[in-house]
C-alpha cells in the first residue's frame, strides 16, 4: 500500500491494460445513482481502443442493470462485494453464501435493536418493508425489491444469503457498534466491512471484489496487472492494491486514496471519464 499516488499521467499507456473495473457509487456515479452522459459516452468509446471494461459493486443486479445496460457492458459483472458473478443479461455463473447460523445471528441482532437490515439472494434485494432510510439507496431500482413483513417468511431461503447488509441514514455511531458487536459474535465465519459511512455489509468469509475479479480475469486470460481498477471506499482498497493500476476519486476514502496508485478528479466532476480520455489522447 503506497501512501501517496506513486504515478502521473505521462507514465501509463492505456494499451497496457486489458481490462478495467469500476466501483459505481462514489466513483462512476453520485448520490443519484445515475449515470452522466458524459461518462457514458468516454466508456463507451474504449471499446474503439479495444479495451474491456466491467464493474465490480456491492449492488446486486437489480441495482446494477441500468448502469450495466447504459454501459453495454458484456463481460460479467462482480456483484454483491464478489459474492456474485452474473452478465447483466441474468446468467449467474458462480456465488458466494454466508453459513446459515450466521446468517441467522445478523437477523436477531439487527431485530433486537430495530435495525434497517436488507439481505441479499441471488437477484432479490429482501427487506422486512420499505422506509424512509431504506429508499434513498434503491429510489433507482425498479425490479427486484421484496417486502417480507418479517423475516420467518422467508426462513427456508436463509441458507441462501449472499450478503448482509444494515443501512444507518442518521447515528453512524449505531453502526459503528454494530460493527464491534458483528466482529465479536461472527467474525470467525464472516467477514464485517464498511462500504460507505452508512452502510455496513456481513460478507461470506474471505470474499472481496478482489476474488470475484480473480475469478473473471482467469476465466479472460488476464493478468491482474493487465487490470485497471477505479474505486472511492474501503472497501475498494484490496482492488485498488491487487490492480496492475489502483485509481481512487478525490472524493474518496482516505484509506482508498492512500491504497492507490492515483488519485484523480472527484466523481461529481466525472473524473474517471476525465482520466480515461485523456489516456485515450495520448499517443
Amino acid at each position: 500500500m503506497t501512501s501517496q499516488p506513486a504515478k502521473t499521467l505521462s507514465q501509463i499507456n492505456l494499451h497496457d491494460f486489458k481490462l478495467i473495473v469500476f466501483d459505481i457509487d462514489g466513483t462512476l456515479v453520485g448520490p443519484s445513482h445515475i449515470l452522466d452522459s458524459y461518462t457514458r459516452d468516454v466508456l463507451l468509446s474504449l471499446r474503439d481502443h479495444g479495451i474491456y471494461y466491467t464493474l465490480a459493486t456491492g449492488k446486486n443486479l437489480p441495482a446494477t442493470q441500468q448502469i450495466a445496460d447504459d454501459l453495454e457492458i458484456e463481460l460479467p459483472l462482480v456483484l454483491s462485494n464478489g459474492s456474485m458473478i452474473e452478465t447483466r443479461h441474468g446468467e449467474i455463473l458462480a456465488k458466494s453464501v454466508l453459513p446459515l447460523d450466521i446468517t441467522k445471528r445478523v437477523v436477531d441482532i439487527c431485530e433486537e435493536g430495530n435495525r434497517n437490515l436488507v439481505i441479499y439472494i441471488d437477484n432479490d434485494i429482501i427487506m422486512k418493508e420499505m422506509n424512509e432510510d431504506i429508499f434513498p439507496i434503491y429510489n433507482q431500482v425498479t425490479y427486484g425489491i421484496v417486502e417480507i413483513c418479517q423475516w420467518n417468511t422467508i426462513e427456508n431461503r436463509l441458507s441462501e444469503v449472499n450478503k448482509c447488509l444494515v443501512i444507518e441514514q442518521h447515528i453512524p455511531q449505531n453502526l459503528i457498534d454494530l460493527e464491534k458487536r458483528f466482529k465479536g459474535e461472527l467474525g470467525a465465519q464472516s467477514d464485517i466491512i464498511f462500504t460507505s459511512t452508512k452502510l455496513l455489509e456481513v460478507l461470506p468469509k474471505g470474499i472481496t471484489k478482489v476474488t470475484g475479479i480473480q475469478k473473471l480475469a482467469d476465466s479472460l486470460g488476464v493478468e491482474m496487472n493487465e487490470i485497471m481498477a477505479f474505486g472511492d471506499y474501503d472497501n475498494d482498497i484490496e482492488m485498488l492494491t491487487a490492480a496492475g493500476l489502483g485509481v481512487a476519486v478525490e472524493n474518496g476514502s482516505a484509506a482508498a486514496k492512500a491504497s492507490a496508485d492515483l488519485v484523480i478528479e472527484p466523481c461529481d466532476q466525472n473524473g474517471p471519464a476525465k482520466f480515461l480520455e485523456k489516456l485515450m489522447q495520448m499517443p
